[in-house]
């Protein structure tokens, strides 16, 4: 008398045996920190590349904002000008600054967009949280952003003075140790309040 396959089998044991390794082999779900440091993480690298590879454009940006009369032949005239009186090295001033910058503000962006988002569902329950969406993610992305511009602003400031005085320092530690030096913690945060609007 043939034995009946169970609801779950396919009807082949050694198919099953492939099945059922293939389920316990599969990685458990994560959660808590192990969770939200792979989006810190991946916003941090992802963040830091972008930003950081386009520090040439920030570069003749500030000086064509600064020096207009001087810088006045757009993008590419610009990066002409910068590298024929500064060399080819100075289109890649600050970006030290930018990439550390950005490195930490795609971390606190990231990974605590996420957070924030996950206490939003605790906090309201799944099914009210699911009926405002729209609402958590504008205040799960908005606490984020708050607190990575927090940690982006003394970095920026920083890049901001390498770029718009180029004898300023020699790069990022020189550059924010002046900074902290001679005008105190508040002049990193003195950008705040622009940075937080313009991310």
């Amino acid at each position: 008398m043939a034995t009946s396959a169970t609801p779950s089998s396919t009807g082949s044991t050694k198919l099953d045996a492939v099945v059922q390794n293939a389920s316990a082999a599969s990685p458990a779900k994560l959660g808590g920190f192990a969770l939200y440091s792979r989006f810190a993480l991946a916003g941090a690298i992802c963040c830091s590349v972008t930003h950081g590879g386009l520090t040439p454009v920030d570069v003749v940006k500030t000086r064509i904002q600064l020096d207009p009369v001087t810088y006045n032949r757009g993008l590419i005239g610009g990066f002409r000008q910068v590298i024929a009186n500064e060399g080819a090295a100075a289109i890649w001033t600050g970006f030290g600054p930018t990439a550390a910058g950005y490195f930490l503000q795609g971390a606190f962006k990231f990974g605590g967009y996420e957070l924030f988002k996950q206490q939003c569902i605790n906090y309201l329950g799944y099914e009210t949280a699911s009926n405002n969406r729209t609402a958590v993610y504008l205040a799960s992305s908005a606490a984020a952003e708050f607190f990575a511009d927090i940690a982006l602003c003394p970095l920026e400031a920083t890049r901001i003075r390498l770029v718009s005085e180029p004898t300023f320092a020699s790069g990022l530690i020189s550059g924010f140790g002046k900074i902290a030096s001679q005008e105190g913690v508040g002049a990193f945060y003195s950008g705040f309040g622009p940075i937080l609007f313009k991310q």
